[in-house]
C-alpha cells in the first residue's frame, strides 16, 4: 500500500510538473503579493523574500509556501497564483487533490 500523499506532497508535485517558463512566472507572481485584485493575501501573512524565491527550485518553493503561509493557506495561494497566471488547470488538480486529503 503506498503511502497517502500530504498537502506538501501536492504542492511540490503540483510546482515540479510546472514548465519552466510557468514556473518562473509563478515565483514572479507569488513575489507580487498582495495581488488585491487577483488574490488579497490575508494580513497576518508576509510575503516570501525575493532573494529566497529567485533562485529556489520547486521543492524549496513548495517548503517556502508552506514556511510562510501554512499548509492549508500556501494551497490556497497556490491556487490563487496559479490561476494568476493562467495555469487553470494544475490549480484545479492541486485543488481536487488536497479537497481528498481534507476530507479523510
Amino acid at each position: 500500500l503506498a503511502p497517502e500523499k500530504t498537502i506538501s506532497d501536492h504542492l511540490k508535485r503540483t510546482l515540479q510538473n510546472l514548465k519552466e517558463k510557468d514556473f518562473k512566472q509563478f515565483k514572479w507572481k507569488l513575489n507580487e503579493f498582495p495581488v488585491k485584485e487577483e488574490f488579497p493575501v490575508k494580513e497576518e501573512f508576509e510575503n516570501i523574500p525575493t532573494c529566497d524565491l529567485e533562485n529556489a527550485d520547486a521543492v524549496e518553493v513548495s517548503n517556502l509556501l508552506i514556511k510562510y503561509y501554512t499548509k492549508d493557506y500556501a494551497v490556497q495561494v497556490t491556487i490563487g497564483v496559479l490561476k494568476a497566471i493562467s495555469c487553470n488547470q494544475q490549480a484545479d488538480d492541486l485543488l481536487c487533490a488536497t479537497n481528498e486529503i481534507s476530507k479523510n
